[in-house]
């Protein structure tokens, strides 16, 4: 009898000893817990407080504004608003989509004193629009108001789009932070840069690249200036691989626009495209600024140096470290595809310069126009380096300081394609940030920024259906069964101790 006592008492120890573990056990998660959600109670004040606190850990920084809009809306003076048209929670839990978007209209708000965010029940506040007779809003928009100027960002403005091989479009990328900070631009600055886009001789279109400017307070109009002399009010002219050339009584208006009455300060924008006629007329006006147009088109015979592997869709190098110093990726090249080769004709003469900025390289060649079909690279006469992209100036000197007091400026590009869509909306080239980049040093202009779209996902990847069947049954199936498993075995295990 004394014996069984002993095992009951052991046992009695033992169940005892295990409770105790297993409240100790509880006690520790749940202390864990109540601080895991006291620290996150603490971070979530904090940051919310101060943005400085906060860390971004996506790849592409996707609820982050970049370095350059945070030092911009920093500077600015006048007091802005931002309108979000929908309850801020209504807003967020639309889409993961408008939740990012809703991050970076936050992150304006708190990283300027001079931007408020305000959310509007547009739902319930239907007068709100009435405010504004100009605009057509609808729930969800984007709205930002400086005293009597608003620029309305639609809901589907924040973000790129991409199609899908059945033809179903899906979101890509984000650009919240360019079409805000756009609109921001926009009502904050007296004067946008005027553009005149030259129509009547065939030009190209460049829908891709004009959108670009539309989007960095540039303002676009399209004209004819056959008939009539180009408005002065313009400060900027492109002419985009013309099919017909221009009569002596156009380029006269040409050099007017350029001369503007001796004030100078006029841009010219002119892209030669390899599929062009001979434009005899067009061509020497250019050649008395310092740039000859050659006949034929550029191709490049090392295989790392062009796009999709087309000899004709050769990438550019950068001749000079003026404009190309503002990049932030100077390891990304210009693609200028299908261009035409260009010779400067001279570097200085009398007031006029011709620099180039943009050169093809060693391993380039011209194939003419006139080729044969048998034609091969070594046929080629005209070899790299060969001018890209040159820029042509005409310069007032001051008689007392011999510095450049006034100018006009002919950028002159052999490729037209470099403005096309495949180029400036790439982010493996610099096409848009370099174009825009100059424009704006050009036109005196030092508060654009040039945005990359922030993607949502990673790398993507091609699967066979066998893999992707496979993968859905160990994610779907086995795993979740071994897990199931597993914790029977242990259950058992413990229960039978």
């Amino acid at each position: 009898m004394k014996l069984k006592t002993d095992n009951s008492n052991r046992k009695n120890r033992f169940q005892g000893h295990k409770l105790g573990k297993r409240s100790v056990y509880f006690a520790t998660i749940l202390t864990v817990a109540a601080l895991l959600f006291v620290l996150n109670l603490i971070l979530t004040v904090l940051t919310a407080n101060f943005p400085l606190l906060s860390f971004d850990l996506t790849r592409t920084r996707l609820f982050e504004l970049s370095p350059q809009t945070i030092n911009n809306i920093r500077t600015l003076e006048n007091k802005i608003t931002i309108y979000v048209l929908a309850k801020e929670e209504i807003f967020v839990n639309t889409s993961i989509y408008n939740a990012q978007a809703n991050e970076v209209i936050r992150q304006y708000g708190k990283n300027s004193e001079a931007i408020q965010v305000v959310y509007v029940d547009y739902v319930k506040d239907p007068t709100f629009a009435s405010s504004y007779p100009g605009l057509i809003m609808k729930h969800g928009d984007i709205l930002v108001s400086r005293g009597g100027k608003s620029s309305l960002v639609k809901t589907e403005e924040l973000f790129n789009y991409a199609a899908g091989a059945s033809g179903d479009i899906s979101i890509a990328s984000s650009k919240a932070e360019e079409a805000i900070y756009t609109a921001i631009l926009t009502v904050s600055s007296d004067r946008p840069v005027p553009v005149l886009v030259s129509s009547g001789h065939g030009e190209y279109t460049m829908t891709d690249f004009t959108d670009l400017l539309g989007n960095n307070n540039y303002t676009l109009s399209s004209g004819n200036f056959i008939t009539g002399e180009i408005d002065s009010a313009f400060d900027i002219l492109f002419i985009v691989g013309p099919r017909y050339d221009f009569s002596d009584e156009e380029l006269g208006k040409l050099d007017n626009f350029l001369i503007n009455g001796g004030q100078y300060g006029k841009i010219l924008l002119y892209c030669a495209d390899a599929e062009q006629p001979d434009l005899p007329n067009l061509g020497g006006f250019l050649q008395e600024w310092g740039v000859m147009i050659e006949d034929g088109a550029v191709f490049e015979t090392n295989d790392k140096r062009v796009y999709n592997y087309h000899p004709f869709y050769a990438t550019a190098d950068y001749s000079e470290d003026t404009y190309s110093g503002k990049l932030r990726d100077i390891e990304k090249p210009v693609l200028a595809p299908i261009s035409r080769p260009l010779r400067r004709v001279y570097e200085y003469r009398n007031n006029y310069s011709a620099k180039v900025l943009l050169e093809f390289a060693a391993s380039a060649g011209v194939r003419p126009s006139n080729a044969p079909d048998t034609f091969t690279a070594d046929d080629a006469v005209r070899r790299g380096p060969i001018p890209a992209l040159v820029l042509c100036s005409y310069s007032v000197l001051s008689r007392q300081t011999a510095r450049v007091e006034k100018a006009s400026h002919i950028l002159v590009s052999g490729s037209a394609g470099m403005l096309d869509g495949y180029a400036v909306n790439n982010p493996v080239f610099s096409n848009a940030e370099y174009l825009l980049n100059l424009l704006n040093s050009l036109a005196g202009r030092e508060d654009t920024i040039v945005f990359q779209p922030k993607s949502f996902g990673g790398s993507g990847f091609m699967l066979s259906r066998t893999v992707v069947n496979m993968l859905g049954a160990l994610l779907i199936i086995i795993i979740p069964v071994l897990i199931l498993l597993a914790g029977i075995i242990i259950w058992l295990r413990r229960s039978r101790s």
